[in-house]
């Protein structure tokens, strides 16, 4: 064989090699919400869930309040028990590992600080459990993202 044959035939090869699919699972670039990426645990607990779902209360504030109430995160309507909402988050990093530097974030964010996220009707559930969500978001633990 010939060098240049030689040459053509390996870089023909290299082209072949680089461009197989080789069972390499590809990540394509995405534009979808941050919060697809981060496989985020379910925070609640079965029953306030299971409660609060039949039948489903409509509207933008009453399913996540209804699950606030029935979990014993809510003083009244419109005050959190930061003690309990603090102990739920805690016990909940305990069963998921790496979540823990997240849980401290969405504390320190969520529950030590007053914060509102500005639905159209106030919602302390809302406010809260949003604030958490993004907190979680913020810090996800390596093995939990997934884009």
């Amino acid at each position: 064989m010939t060098i240049m044959f030689k040459l053509l035939l390996f870089a023909l090869l290299f082209i072949i090699i680089t461009n197989a699919d080789l069972g390499a699972k590809r990540k394509d670039v995405t534009l979808k919400p941050l919060s697809a990426c981060c496989d985020i645990p379910e925070l609640g607990d079965p029953t306030p869930l299971s409660e609060c779902s039949n039948p489903k209360p409509t509207g933008p504030c009453n399913d996540i309040q209804c699950a606030f109430e029935k979990s014993g995160f809510l003083k009244n309507k419109d005050t959190l028990d930061k003690e309990a909402y603090k102990r739920h988050l805690r016990l909940w990093a305990e069963k998921h590992e790496g979540w823990t530097i997240a849980v401290n974030r969405a504390i320190e964010d969520c529950v030590d600080k007053d914060l509102r996220q500005y639905l159209d009707i106030p919602c302390k559930a809302y406010d809260v459990f949003t604030c958490t969500g993004i907190s979680l978001l913020k810090k996800c633990p390596t093995q939990a993202w997934k884009c």
